[in-house]
Parts: structure tokens; C-alpha cells; sequence
């Protein structure tokens, strides 16, 4: 079993440069025992780099892009070939080019990544403070044309759910003050066990730690399933239509690590500003002075991938 430092480092955060442990404890406590209403559905499953190269030694590794915006460029080429991770696509809508979708838009990093998980919609993966993202459960079980758009696991994944159910009693049991006073479903109980511990700082470091050693065992146990599922999209790169509309999302959503950039894409809101540079904060850089030529040129490129 690991510290909660071996766990803070094995991601590639300094803890030195971490003020004091408990604040990441705080904002990491706050989105695992956020269970919104929805019960254990909306339990958070870990994205680490280092747990799946554990579970699956052999990642899927291939060309992705990026959209982001022009003062995130220099911090990206300073995460490459690192252990964070960050959202990538194969589809995109041209207007989400300009618009952005957590940034300001109008740049695409073209970059060879690592694939820790893919779908044909966006899965609001949620990152937390060290940069280690996360997926709720029923991102992984609901239908990619659900509301709340998923994978498509839930058949291949009800042991999984009942192995999660048993490692949070554990835990509950464990540290929780009156662990034969428990609420009537394992949901209600996580929730009350985070309330509870709030502000015991060094026991919440101990429920976190525990929290993702048991997750890690869960998701082993349950690895050819979830392994599958989890890069299955990757094979396909088709956005399915929604069978009532006829619509399909606005971009697909692949969350990466260890990328290497490759070049970047200038959309035609920039393309004067960049007419005569040698580079873009030293990449090299393709101008365009169309959105959907942009998009072409990533459905050519997403179109020759072989896996």
C-alpha cells in the first residue's frame, strides 16, 4: 500500500511545491464524496496514468488533437511526454473551432498521444488539482445517446458496479466514527462518511488513499471489461447519429497523456497575425483560411490512422 505522498508524486506533482497536503485533500474529498444526487451512479473513477499503465502495460497510442488557445500553447509544449493529462478529440464541429469549448478556441495542436479513455461525446471528465482526471460512473454505462451521454457499459459492467458498492462499506467501516451506524445504501453512507471527516484532515488523507488502492483493485479485477470499453471508440472514430434528431455531437472527447506535439493549426480568426512568423513559441504552424478546411484536414489524417 502506498502514502498519500507516494501517490501525490507517483503523478508527477512535486510535493514540495504543494501548499500543505490538506488543501489538495480538500478540493479531491469534495469531488469524490459529490455524489449529486445521483447516487452510486455518480461515484468518480480514477484516470490515472500511472493505475492503468499498471492494469493495461500497453496503452493505445496514436494521432489526437487538441483545441486550445493562444496563450495555452507554450504551457502545453511544457507537459509533453508527462504523466497529467488533458482532453483531446478525433471530431469537431468547425464552429467549436472558433468558440472554444474550455479555452477561447482558434488554435489545433495536431500531437501523438497515449490514450487513457474515448467516446463519441463529450464525457465531462473532471480534473483535479494535481491533474489527474476523472469519470463518473455512469459515464462508463450509460448509452452514448442518453442525456448524459456514456460508453454503453453498463451489461459488460455490473460486477464492477457491485465491486465498487463493497469496497466503499469497506472503507466506511473503516473510518468512520460509528461504523454500526451506517445510512441504509452505500450511497447515502459515502456521503455521510465525507461529511463526517471534513475537517480531519489527516483521516481524510487515509480515506482518500484507501479510496484509490481499492479503485485501482476494482478496476483490475475488472480490466478485459473495462479495458475494452474504455478505448473501444478509438477503433471507430464515428460519431453515431441521434436516433430521434439525426444529430451528432459537436466533438468526440479522448482523454491523453505523454503527447508529443506535432504541429499546430491556426484557424482563419488568427491566420493574420501569424502571415509572416518563422513559429509558433518554436512548433511549427499551419495557416488556414477556412474552418472547414481545418476539419478536412483532421478527417484526412483521423481517416489513415491504423490501430
Amino acid at each position: 500500500m502506498k502514502s498519500f505522498k507516494q501517490y501525490i508524486t507517483e503523478i508527477g506533482v512535486d510535493p514540495f511545491k504543494i501548499v500543505g497536503a490538506p488543501a489538495w485533500t480538500e478540493s479531491l474529498s469534495s469531488l469524490l464524496f459529490d455524489l449529486r444526487g445521483g447516487g452510486l451512479k455518480n461515484i468518480m473513477i480514477p484516470l490515472s496514468p500511472a493505475i492503468m499503465r499498471r492494469i493495461w502495460p500497453k496503452p493505445v497510442r496514436t494521432t489526437v488533437f487538441h483545441l486550445t488557445d493562444e496563450g495555452s500553447i507554450l504551457k502545453l509544449k511544457g507537459m509533453q511526454g508527462g504523466k497529467r493529462s488533458i482532453s483531446a478529440f478525433f471530431n469537431i464541429d468547425p464552429y467549436i473551432i472558433s468558440s472554444g469549448i474550455k479555452s477561447e478556441g482558434g488554435f489545433i495542436v495536431e500531437m501523438d498521444a497515449d490514450i487513457l479513455i474515448a467516446s463519441q461525446d463529450d464525457l465531462s471528465s473532471q480534473p483535479d488539482k494535481t491533474g489527474r482526471r476523472w469519470v463518473t460512473f455512469q459515464s462508463l454505462t450509460n448509452s452514448p445517446t442518453d442525456p448524459m451521454p456514456g460508453l454503453g457499459g453498463k451489461a459488460k459492467l455490473r460486477g464492477m458496479e457491485k465491486d465498487i458498492e463493497k469496497m466503499l462499506w469497506k472503507i466506511i467501516k473503516t473510518h468512520s466514527a460509528y461504523p454500526n451506524q451506517t445510512e441504509p445504501t452505500v450511497a447515502a453512507a459515502w456521503v455521510e462518511l465525507g461529511d463526517e471527516r471534513h475537517y480531519y484532515k489527516k483521516i481524510l488523507s487515509l480515506i482518500i488513499r484507501d479510496y484509490l488502492d481499492g479503485m485501482e483493485g476494482v478496476m483490475k479485477k475488472n480490466s478485459r471489461a473495462l479495458g475494452s470499453l474504455l478505448t473501444a471508440y478509438t477503433k471507430k472514430r464515428i460519431q453515431d447519429e441521434d436516433p430521434d434528431s439525426g444529430d451528432r455531437p459537436y466533438w468526440d472527447e479522448l482523454v491523453v497523456n505523454n503527447f508529443k506535439i506535432k504541429m499546430v493549426h491556426i484557424s482563419p480568426l488568427y491566420a493574420d497575425e501569424y502571415q509572416d512568423a518563422e513559429d509558433i513559441e518554436g512548433l511549427p504552424f499551419k495557416i488556414y483560411d477556412d474552418y472547414g478546411d481545418m476539419t478536412d484536414y483532421i478527417d484526412r489524417k483521423i481517416q489513415r490512422i491504423k490501430l
